[in-house]
């Protein structure tokens, strides 16, 4: 299926309002990430039209929410972002939304600035870094309303990278598969222990997309100790 067709086809059926620009620019996002993931690996082995479908289609999912409105006017963090995802598609709906991406791999990071600067997306700031290091930073440290993650590592791992970055009453949304059930026993007391809780587990159909997805959506009540985040092989050796 032709791209402007398959994207139109999909929004309109996960009913995502959209303009033609907006379907340029990610048709445009997509022979970035086709050209680039050639040279270096930015999203696996991907035909263009797996990178539309399971990973730029994927990551506009979000805007299904049922409190959707609340993304757009809030500053958001994208941990691990790799390609850009979900953080540069979301950004294209979301453009009266500050977005993050975070992403520790210099090669990546690298990339998502050209990225950036092509499709001429001001609402976004690329931080190279560590998690654990950056989420130490003042500037940084419970300054995001929402702190999302797609498929950079389990719950137990996620949320101590995750809880630092947000403020209170603010949200944590886990893209995750269908381990997100398996997951979710092994993590109740590490949330609680952060200073928060779970609002909903929602699962999603993604337009054209046979796997599985769900997000995970993490309210932040009170403020999370100091102590975290840990350093990486503390997290690694020893989650929560």
């Amino acid at each position: 299926m032709e791209n402007r067709t398959l994207l139109k086809k999909s929004l309109g059926e996960m009913n995502i309002a959209y303009t033609e620009t907006q379907i340029d620019k990610l048709i445009a996002f997509q022979e970035l990430v086709y050209n680039k993931n050639m040279k270096i690996n930015l999203v696996g082995p991907s035909s263009k039209e797996d990178i539309m479908r399971r990973h730029i289609l994927d990551s506009v999912g979000l805007l299904r929410h049922k409190d959707k409105s609340k993304f757009d006017n809030c500053k958001i963090i994208d941990i691990g972002t790799g390609g850009g995802f979900p953080g540069i598609p979301l950004s294209i709906f979301l453009a009266n939304t500050k977005i993050v991406l975070l992403e520790k791999t210099i090669k990546k990071t690298g990339f998502l600035k050209k990225a950036v600067e092509s499709l001429s997306l001001e609402n976004i700031e690329i931080v190279n870094g560590r998690a654990e290091e950056i989420a130490r930073e003042n500037k940084m440290r419970g300054s995001f309303d929402l702190v999302i993650a797609r498929a950079v590592a389990k719950i137990s791992i996620l949320l101590e990278y995750s809880f630092p970055f947000c403020k209170i009453n603010g949200k944590i949304i886990f893209y995750k598969s269908r381990k997100v059930y398996e997951e979710m026993k092994l993590s109740g007391d590490a949330i609680n222990t952060l200073g928060g809780e779970i609002e909903d587990l929602i699962k999603v159909d993604v337009s054209g997309l046979e796997e599985f997805r769900a997000f995970l959506i993490i309210n932040k009540k009170k403020h999370t100790p100091l102590k975290y985040p840990r350093n990486f092989a503390e997290i690694k050796r020893n989650p929560l």
